[in-house]
């Protein structure tokens, strides 16, 4: 992408913004789902949605979705990670338009759709 750069990780308001949209697995290209974050615009919290890769008139409804939380960590942004089996906090490894890298793995932003 042309207009590529890194995100600065202390900037949580810039973190969220560009969190916001659909990611692809890297190594996982051909997978037949991607991940869709959707902050609001003001709120550090989302659902951590899988949703299929193909545009279908429906995506799956979990009743009880991981719920997905930006806090600051030793000033950088990480997630914290919220569902029936408990919480987790992980710092963001890398995040720019393109890329964004956690836990060793790293995901491409993806066109997405709209709903």
């Amino acid at each position: 992408m042309e207009n590529d750069y890194e995100i600065d990780l202390t900037q949580l308001d810039s973190v969220r913004e560009n969190l916001n949209g659909f990611w692809i697995p890297e190594n996982q290209l051909d997978s037949e789902n991607i991940i869709w974050f959707d902050f609001h615009k003001k709120k550090n919290s989302s659902i951590w949605r899988s949703v299929p890769k193909e545009k279908t008139e429906s995506y799956p409804i979990f009743s009880c979705p991981t719920l997905v939380i930006l806090i600051k960590v030793n000033g950088k942004t990480a997630i914290e990670y919220i569902n029936l089996g408990g919480s987790d906090t992980t710092k963001i490894e890398y995040l720019s338009k393109t890329k964004f890298k956690i836990d060793g793995n790293t995901y491409l932003k993806h066109k997405g759709y709209e709903f």
